[in-house]
């Protein structure tokens, strides 16, 4: 009949390689576990980041506007008023940025960029040519109908 074999193997001290398993189970355990709050953590300081940037943008978009509705140049009164309302447009909204700059979310931010665009696409087209135009009217009709007889041939 078959003979039954005796199977030796090395002997190893059990007390060292428990011991390391238990202490490579144990970092993985942890290593885990701090990936379960170092991803979500990571992922709010990039859109943290990016809320930044955006800010940085809307700064610069906005100091861009500043600087164009200040530029007016000659002796044009009716581009001089316009620009007057695109910069009194822009002080408002800077009183509120600087105060609320902080406490805006990325969609509030957005429409933001997005009043200091449609500013700026207004003073662009003030600085070629003006909303308003001056015109002259001639009144002399109607401060005729109410001279006296004797007094309306003059013009």
């Amino acid at each position: 009949m078959a003979k039954k074999i005796k199977i030796q193997s090395a002997a190893f001290k059990r007390n060292t390689l428990t011991v390391v398993a238990i202490a490579l189970f144990g970092i993985i355990v942890l290593s885990e576990i701090l990936l379960a709050f170092s991803i979500p953590w990571y992922l709010t300081r990039e859109d943290t980041m990016a809320l930044d940037v955006q800010r940085i943008k809307l700064r610069d978009s906005f100091d861009y506007a500043r600087r164009l509705s200040a530029g007016v140049k000659g002796k044009d009164e009716v581009k001089q008023a316009e620009m007057r309302l695109v910069r009194w447009s822009l002080d408002s909204m800077s009183e509120y940025l600087r105060l609320n700059t902080d406490k805006l979310d990325t969609e509030d931010l957005k429409k933001a960029q997005g009043v200091i665009i449609s500013l700026t696409q207004t003073a662009n087209r003030i600085h070629k040519t003006p909303y308003s135009v001056e015109q002259r009217l001639d009144t002399s009709i109607y401060l005729n109908s109410l001279l006296i007889p004797e007094k309306k041939n003059v013009k």
